[in-house]
């Protein structure tokens, strides 16, 4: 068996898996052209050289299958300890990419009635592996169902779910015969790509109530889709199967659903891509926005574990979940838009202003002062905090002052001055800022998430030490070998003393972003 025909019986078993191959070689190493397989438990077909190197990319298939994402990796098989190297005497390069081979979504239906096998048949056609599930014989046979991959029939559902296989990736539709509690009571708690239930909004409610009584907690109540399916005015049992795969397709590949021609509608762009705006970011994403972000060519990013500036630096970041990647092309910040991420762009004059045409901007720069961003930029402008006069320089301005007004909207006039004094945490307000005592070049041992005592040293400025002002954990610090002036901000030191809050969005980032996300409802449906 040849590795391509490895790869179809690994198709037709619906069982991801990864195919490594060696795209360039120089220098001495074990293999110059070569593919292997690898599946997600490790098991392989094929080779790329064995030894070290084979084994490398073998955990790193494995890590990309879990994620399902493709991509280059390169290793240099030396001992010199440069980047990628590991310890091989080859003296070679090896540029591997690994694609992965995804399994696709398992359905299980639980019901073989006239709407489930509408909904087995588009499933089926669209790439779906599906399972039925049924207590009646005569409802679930390979005539009735010649697309099913298996067909599972017992007396009672207890039986039936001792057949059945559940992971992240099944998605579970139950529409039985009267019976629908059953599964939905073995189904409890357990973790599933979707599920839905077909049924009346009565129904569905009683239902949720009998989960409660039986101590199901209501994230995973919330996650149960019922009444099913999208709301696209479905009635016949064809009908209705549009709706629930579209609807399944959407939840397991984590889109907007919105209508293909109102993506660029729906295209905001952020100037800036600090803490505060990563925040408004990560929201705006969330709620189906599409959106990118423009940043310096070297961004002074302090809080650096919850900055999609960061990007700009690494080449890409994640923060709660979402990723950003750096990028210089406009057509790839379309495609990284389409997958679910953010496309950071070093771009502080907002070019792609012009070539993107956002329906909304957003200066989240935090400059104190307005930097260039005007009304006409687009539609809707938005500028968060001091600098910006609502009707003057912007449409909308966003209070980011903490106290009772932060995250307020604002639709006419500025946002409060800036009182250069941090907002207070745990009682600690100017303290708890690190500002570089002299100008020169900033060096530090210590990381994001270190806990440090008052008074210990925690960077330098040249040969100038600069103590901790306060105990706590360091929230926020300036990368390392930067250069700095006199009172430039260099970290942050949180006094919770709980180093989970330095990779999280704060609380007043999150606020700030509830006001963007109120302006933009608020002008969409012209209530402004």
């Amino acid at each position: 068996m040849n590795i391509f025909q490895k790869a179809a019986e690994l198709e037709i078993k619906s069982e991801a898996f990864a195919l490594a191959t060696i795209i360039a070689a120089t220098g001495s190493t074990p293999r110059s052209k070569a593919r292997m397989i690898i599946t997600g438990s490790g098991e392989i077909f094929g080779t790329i050289g064995g030894g070290i190197a084979e084994a490398y990319v073998i955990e790193e298939a494995k890590k990309r299958i879990i994620l399902d994402e493709s991509g280059m990796v390169t290793y240099r098989l030396n001992t010199d300890g440069s980047v990628n190297s590991i310890d091989m005497l080859c003296g070679g390069d090896l540029d591997i990419y690994i694609e992965v081979i995804a399994a696709p979504t398992h359905l299980i239906l639980f019901g073989g009635g006239h709407v489930n096998l509408e909904i087995a048949r588009l499933a089926h056609s669209v790439g779906m592996a599906v399972i039925i599930a049924e207590t009646r014989p005569e409802f679930a046979d390979k005539q009735r169902f010649p697309m099913a991959k298996s067909i599972v029939v017992a007396p009672t559902i207890t039986q039936i779910m001792k057949e059945l296989s559940l992971n992240p990736n099944t998605a579970v539709v139950i529409a039985t015969h009267n019976h629908d509690f059953d599964p939905l009571s073995h189904l409890k708690e357990v973790d599933l790509a979707y599920l839905g239930m077909l049924g009346s909004r009565k129904k569905v409610a009683h239902l949720k109530e009998q989960l409660r009584t039986e101590g199901v907690s209501e994230a995973w109540i919330k996650r149960l889709r019922a009444p099913i399916g999208l709301d696209i005015g479905a009635e016949t049992p064809q009908q209705i199967a549009v709706s629930v795969v579209s609807e399944i397709m959407h939840v397991c590949s984590k889109t907007s659903a919105l209508p293909l021609s109102s993506k660029a509608e729906n295209l905001v762009i952020v100037r800036g891509a600090g803490d505060i705006a990563t925040g408004t970011i990560t929201r705006l994403l969330r709620c189906g926005f599409r959106v990118m972000a423009l940043e310096a060519d070297n961004p002074t990013v302090i809080r650096r574990t919850v900055s999609f500036a960061q990007a700009i630096f690494d080449g890409e970041t994640m923060v709660e979940g979402i990723k950003a990647v750096a990028t210089t092309s406009y057509s790839e910040a379309k495609s990284l838009m389409d997958d679910g991420i953010i496309p950071i762009m070093a771009d502080p004059s907002g070019k792609a202003l012009k070539a993107m045409k956002p329906t909304i901007v957003i200066d989240a720069i935090l400059a104190k002062r307005n930097l260039g961003t005007t009304m006409d930029m687009a539609p809707l402008v938005i500028g968060l905090g001091p600098g910006f006069t609502a009707k003057s320089d912007v449409d909308a301005v966003i209070e980011t002052n903490r106290g009772h007004d932060l995250g307020r909207v604002i639709w006419e006039g500025p946002a409060a001055a800036d009182t250069g004094i941090p907002g207070t945490i745990a009682g600690v307000t100017s303290q708890r800022v690190l500002r570089a005592p002299c100008e020169g070049r900033f060096f530090t041992e210590h990381e994001i998430g270190d806990s440090i005592k008052k008074g210990e040293t925690i960077a330098l400025i040249d040969t100038t030490e600069v103590p901790a002002t306060i105990t706590g954990v360091i929230r926020g610090l300036l990368s390392t070998d930067m250069s700095v002036t006199k009172g430039f901000k260099i970290g942050d030191i949180d006094p919770r003393n709980d180093p989970e809050y330095c990779y999280r969005v704060s609380d007043k980032a999150r606020a700030v972003a509830g006001g963007v996300i109120e302006a933009i409802l608020s002008w969409k449906s012209g209530r402004n």
